[in-house]
């Protein structure tokens, strides 16, 4: 597996078929290594029986040619220890080249995986934050467009009820004006009948009386009849007025009822508009901190999640690299025990060897 090899991140962390490969990879290497080391344990273990069938021969020649036989047995006891000696440095050097090689791929692992969780916190931090951002701004808004409707529905109704009180006021003048007007020409009125009907009496009266006498007569009739005359006319001019009078004052009234009625209705509507502003911004603000509470509930188990994640990843690295590490170990105790039973063997050919030389050198 490649040192500088990087696993792709997924939706919930890194790619698990990468991984999975990144693993095959490197358990095929070790395979390989295990191969290897088979090879040369059998080439090793063929040297060994190359050399028990030369001291089987040996041993069986009757008459065997010492120096020469010592001269091949040292050849082998060379050759055979050369190759256990390079088997175990062959397996020691592969067994830290595999430790590295893990080392490397945990680290990796490791980083890569403190990486992805970091950005994780990092998004759900700053999706929280968008989150409180946008909540903020709307319920600003919302609370905006309530106070802008509460002060329009305000003047509004503040208008009209200006507006109904200078109607009235105009109307009244109006009616109390045409009632002046109505007495003053029926009193005019009255006045002229009355003085028209007194001229006519006067001048049915001379005729019929001498001149003193009628004159005396007229102007006392004349006098009496005007006078109930003029208090009944002012009577019922003034009834006229009156009544006049209360009916403009009726109106009047009629039309301040209207008025007040109206600008209770403004001054509800306004109330109103009031409450529903103030119902608004509270379920504004209900709406902001639940927006918020759920951005962060959110934003922790996103973090949550991330670290256990990561931490499943690198447990895994560790678990698998462990494991290797084991194998490798395995692997090298083999080695070492079948190079001690080299060891073994070759010390007991060159015992033989060494007997069979003594023994040469005595005969």
């Amino acid at each position: 597996m490649s040192q500088d090899a990087e696993f792709p991140t997924g939706i919930r962390g890194y790619d698990r078929d990468v991984v999975d490969e990144a693993v095959r990879v490197l358990r095929r290497d070790l395979l390989q290594i295990s191969t290897q080391n088979a090879g040369l344990i059998a080439e090793l273990r063929e040297k060994t029986a190359l050399a028990e069938d030369l001291q089987q021969k040996l041993a069986e020649s009757e008459t065997p040619n010492y120096a020469s036989v010592g001269a091949r047995a040292a050849l082998i006891l060379s050759t055979a220890e050369d190759q256990a000696l390079r088997i175990v440095a062959d397996a020691e050097a592969e067994k830290v080249r595999v430790l590295a090689e893990i080392e490397r791929e945990t680290e990796d692992i490791r980083g890569e995986a403190k990486g992805y969780y970091d950005s994780l916190v990092a998004e759900a931090g700053r999706r929280a934050e968008r989150l409180q951002a946008t909540a903020k701004a709307d319920y600003e808004d919302f609370l905006k467009e309530a106070r802008i409707e509460a002060a329009r529905l305000v003047d509004e109704a503040t208008r009209e009820a200006g507006a109904i009180r200078g109607a009235i006021a105009t109307e009244a003048a109006k009616i109390r004006a045409t009632a002046k007007r109505e007495t003053e020409a029926m009193k005019t009125k009255v006045e002229r009948e009355l003085s028209e009907r007194k001229l006519m009496a006067v001048r049915d009266i001379t005729k019929k009386l001498n001149p003193e006498t009628a004159l005396q007569l007229v102007s006392e009739q004349a006098r009496g009849d005007l006078d109930l005359e003029l208090t009944a006319r002012r009577q019922e001019a003034e009834a006229e007025y009156l009544r006049k009078h209360q009916e403009a004052v009726a109106a009047t009234q009629r039309y301040l009822d209207d008025a007040n009625a109206m600008l209770v209705q403004a001054r509800t509507r306004a109330e109103a508009a009031r409450l529903e502003s103030e119902t608004l911004e509270a379920a504004a603000k209900s709406v902001n901190k639940r927006t918020k509470d759920e951005a962060r509930i959110q934003a922790e188990a996103t973090i949550v999640a991330a670290d256990a994640e990561a931490r499943a990843i690198i447990e895994q690295a560790h678990r698998e690299a462990k494991l290797a590490v084991s194998k490798a170990e395995a692997q090298l105790r083999k080695l070492e025990l079948e190079k001690s039973a080299v060891g073994a063997y070759l010390k007991n050919l060159a015992t033989v060897v060494a007997e069979a030389e003594n023994s040469i050198s005595g005969d």
